[in-house]
């Protein structure tokens, strides 16, 4: 399946590295293309549309029902996690060849829902990422393919908001100290907002991805 998606080329244009952006729940690949504008110019940006419409508008990864966001689960079952991730990692592949981009320099920048999947790609998929920034995101352990203390040498910067209303931090905060005992290169930062990206969200993120750039 081919992703619709948005596009900005690097400046230097060949074998540069990637980032790639995945939106969250009811929105589009507009939403998160947005920040390009603040990406390192000598990245290229590809922002991901998911695959799934939905009726009032916006797209979703996989599917989620009102009961899933009552008992704050957001995941049906740990198959459409596998198969979207698969989905996402074929595109990156593709679009990778296609726009002559360096596959050892991948990294994935995902909001809410899209972060919760940016998780699932860095640890089960790090043989091709190389970086992740999954941003008020809810890990769900159940969906990773190994248990969470056998994930390591993971690079990635994770953040939320403390009044999230949408993920409440304490759903996620407990397991990301968990991959950090495992990990000396998770950054893991709470803000004084909501379920959004602040101003000193977005400097800080900018900051580690010039921090962390090859």
């Amino acid at each position: 399946m081919d992703l619709n998606y948005l596009i900005r080329h690097s400046e230097s244009k060949k074998d540069s590295p990637s980032i790639f952006l995945l939106h969250g729940y009811g929105s589009n690949k507009e939403d998160l293309f947005s920040l390009e504008g603040f990406l390192p110019k000598d990245h290229t940006v590809i922002s991901l549309e998911a695959p799934i419409k939905l009726p009032f508008g916006g797209f979703t990864w996989f599917e989620v029902d009102q009961a899933d966001i009552i008992n704050r689960s957001y995941y049906k079952k740990k198959d459409d996690v596998d198969n979207i991730a698969d989905i996402i990692i074929k595109n990156i592949d593709k679009l990778s060849g296609e726009h002559g981009l360096n596959k050892s320099d991948i990294t994935v920048l995902g909001f809410s829902q899209g972060g919760s999947i940016c998780w699932k790609l860095g640890l089960d998929y790090s043989r091709k990422i190389r970086r992740i920034l999954p941003i008020s995101s809810y890990i769900n352990l159940d969906t990773f393919n190994s248990k969470i203390d056998k994930y390591n040498n993971i690079l990635a910067y994770t953040s939320h908001g403390l009044y999230d209303d949408i993920i409440p931090i304490s759903l996620v905060k407990e397991a990301i100290l968990e991959l950090i005992k495992c990990n000396d290169n998770i950054t893991f930062e709470e803000f004084k907002s909501g379920h959004t990206i602040n101003q000193d969200n977005l400097s800080s993120m900018l900051k580690w991805i010039d921090s962390t750039n090859i």
